[in-house]
């Protein structure tokens, strides 16, 4: 058979858990005094950080209109104006999607080189551009090919 403890032992056991007890809400209270007195020094920077962002977010306002200004929103003259901002466009003419030149697909004009031409000039050169040394003996290195065609004289009226 189990033996029960004498009431004596569970008295002083009762007392000394009520006084833990007593300490732990007296822990509590100084911890929620305390934790109370954060929030509200927590609060009081947060609203004077709200006041200051207010205040800048009406100068930021301020500046942008400032700087939105130029000579047709208020009485500045023309010349003031940047010239890197771009004007409105003004042309009521809608855009096609072409882009200019020959378009793709159309027949060119392009003039073709002769295959016998009237005269062929070689201008070779007589020395060396760097060193000096004749050139008039050695073979040619690059051709170019290039035509020149004279215009006409119109026929007389």
């Amino acid at each position: 058979m189990p033996r029960l403890p004498d009431a004596a032992g569970l008295q002083a056991r009762l007392e000394a858990a009520e006084q833990l007890i007593g300490e732990l809400r007296e822990a509590m209270a100084v911890m929620a005094g305390a934790h109370r007195r954060e929030l509200e020094a927590r609060d009081a920077v947060i609203a004077g950080q709200a006041e200051t962002i207010a205040g800048q977010a009406d100068r930021i306002a301020q500046l942008e209109r400032r700087l939105g200004r130029d000579s047709s929103n208020s009485s500045r003259p023309p010349s003031s104006d940047s010239p890197f901002t771009k004007g409105r466009n003004r042309s009521l003419r809608e855009k096609t999607g072409r882009r200019p030149g020959k378009q793709p697909g159309a027949p060119g004009k392009t003039l073709g080189l002769a295959g016998d031409p009237d005269e062929i000039i070689e201008c070779a050169p007589a020395e060396c551009g760097r060193c000096g040394r004749d050139l008039s003996g050695e073979p040619a290195v690059r051709t170019e090919r290039r035509q020149r065609r004279d215009i006409t004289a119109p026929p007389p009226p």
